[in-house]
């Protein structure tokens, strides 16, 4: 069985930061994307449980070779579909969520823009070190962005 791999797109220094408009734009391709790779993920987890139940029961070498080969084929379509979302600039954090990051800066530091598949639009945030639990409402954002008015 193969292990999900993708190729590095973009050096870090080649990094894309998303606007919160242009993540919002970007949401309609990365969700067909994301939809496509929730169901390749469903996939090959049945075909795992597949596999070891056959080998539980002694299935015959050639069925068996068949499912892996099978889970060979998904994985790689899961490769080139996460590797689509690298090339966009997205990072794709649980397959089986449909968990995306948009790298963003704010006051001068990387953040992660944090949508997940079922969530209409991107309202939430975190630290790049603080990951789904740290998310925060992007409205944050905004309210920190505005100037205060002189009282």
């Amino acid at each position: 069985m193969t292990m999900v791999v993708t190729k590095k797109t973009r050096m870090e220094s080649d990094r894309k930061y998303f606007t919160l408009a242009d993540a919002r734009r970007s949401l309609v391709l990365v969700e067909k994307i994301a939809l496509d790779i929730q169901r390749i993920e469903s996939v090959r987890r049945s075909i795992i449980h597949d596999i070891d139940a056959a080998q539980r029961q002694d299935a015959p070498a050639e069925e068996v070779l068949a499912m892996e080969q099978e889970f060979d084929s998904m994985t790689e379509r899961l490769s080139a579909l996460v590797d689509e979302l690298t090339t966009i600039g997205v990072e794709l954090k649980d397959p089986a969520r449909g968990l995306a990051d948009f790298p963003a800066r704010f006051e001068g530091r990387e953040i992660l823009l944090c949508w997940q598949l079922g969530e209409p639009s991107i309202e939430y945030w975190h630290e790049t070190s603080g990951g789904f639990a740290g998310r925060r409402m992007v409205a944050d954002l905004e309210r920190c962005s505005r100037p205060r008015q002189a009282s």
